[in-house]
C-alpha cells in the first residue's frame, strides 16, 4: 500500500509540475505576441473565426471561460489547432485583456453569446488600445449602434449573414460555389486580401502596371482603396487601370494564394532605398 501510495503521489506531483511548466511556456509565448488577434469566445462562431486565422497564418490567442470549448477545438480530428494559444477566463476582465496583449494587438474578435458582454469587451478593448480593429458579434440588431458607438469598427449579425447567404444561393449559385471552393479547399488557400502600401515603400511612385501583380506575384488586382478617389474620402476603385500611380496609404485588393499574398506584402514593406539599390 505504501508503494502504491508513493507511485500515485509521484504521478500526481509530476503531472502537476508538468502542467505548471506547460502553462508558463504558453503564457510566455502569449507575452511575445505582437500585431496579433484576440478571439473572445470559442462557441460555434468563434471556432469558424479561428479556422480562418489558422489557415491564413495569422497570429492569434483565444480566451474562453469554458475549458470544454477549448478542449473540443484542440482535440479536433484534423489537428489544426494542436498548438492553440489560449487562456481560460472571463474576457470582460480588463486585467485578462492586458495579459493577452491588447495594447499590442492588431485586431480583436468578440463572439460571445451575450451582446452585453460583447459590448463590455468592446469598451475595455477600445480604452486599452485606440488603434486595434474590433469586430463584434451582434444577435440583437438594436445593439449594433451601441457596439459601434462603444468603439467597434464593425458588427456582424449571424442571422443577417445567413439570410444573405440563402438569397445568394438562389440568385447566384455559381458565384457562391466559387466562394465556397475558395474558402473550403484544403489543398489551396485562395483568398481575397488587401495589401497596404506603407511609408517609404519601394512601390511608392510606381504604376500598377509596373508592379505586374500577375507576372511577379501570381495575383489578380481587383480594386484599390484610395483615401481621396474621385474627391470622396475612403473611395474604392474597382478594376483600376494600370497607369494608376501608387502612394503611401493606398490599399490594393488582390485575389490569390496566401503564400503569394504574403510575398507581395513583404515586397511592399521594403524601404525605398533598398528597392532602388
Amino acid at each position: 500500500m505504501l508503494y502504491v501510495f508513493s507511485v500515485v503521489t509521484a504521478f500526481l506531483v509530476e503531472g502537476e509540475i508538468t502542467n505548471i511548466f506547460w502553462r508558463r511556456k504558453m503564457l510566455k509565448r502569449i507575452s511575445e505576441l505582437k500585431d496579433h488577434y484576440i478571439v473572445c469566445g470559442l462557441g460555434d462562431t468563434g471556432r469558424h473565426a479561428i479556422e480562418e486565422l489558422e489557415r491564413t497564418n495569422a497570429p492569434y490567442v483565444v480566451v474562453d471561460n469554458n475549458e470544454e470549448h477549448i478542449k473540443r477545438v484542440v482535440h479536433q480530428e484534423n489537428g489544426l489547432h494542436r498548438e492553440l494559444l489560449y487562456v481560460v477566463g472571463d474576457a470582460t476582465d480588463a486585467d485578462l485583456l492586458e495579459n493577452l496583449g491588447i495594447d499590442r494587438a492588431k485586431g480583436l474578435i468578440t463572439t460571445l453569446a451575450s451582446d452585453k458582454e460583447n459590448l463590455v469587451i468592446t469598451v475595455l478593448a477600445r480604452q486599452k488600445n485606440p488603434n486595434v480593429r474590433i469586430v463584434a458579434r451582434c444577435i440583437d440588431q438594436k445593439f449594433a449602434d451601441r457596439l459601434t458607438k462603444a468603439g467597434a469598427d464593425s458588427t456582424v449579425s449571424p442571422n443577417q449573414i445567413g439570410g444573405l447567404r440563402i438569397a445568394s444561393e438562389v440568385l447566384r449559385p455559381n458565384v457562391v460555389s466559387f466562394l465556397d471552393l475558395m474558402l473550403k479547399d484544403i489543398s489551396r488557400t485562395l483568398r481575397i486580401e488587401e495589401i497596404e502600401i506603407p511609408e517609404n515603400s519601394g512601390w511608392v511612385g510606381k504604376r500598377l502596371g509596373e508592379l505586374n501583380f500577375s507576372g511577379n506575384y501570381n495575383l489578380l488586382p481587383l480594386a484599390i482603396k484610395d483615401a481621396y478617389h474621385n474627391g470622396q474620402q475612403h473611395g474604392f476603385w474597382v478594376n483600376p487601370p494600370e497607369n494608376v500611380s501608387c502612394h503611401a496609404g493606398l490599399v490594393v485588393i488582390v485575389l490569390g494564394e496566401i503564400k503569394d499574398i504574403h510575398e507581395a506584402r513583404q515586397h511592399a514593406s521594403r524601404l525605398l532605398h533598398f528597392a532602388t539599390s
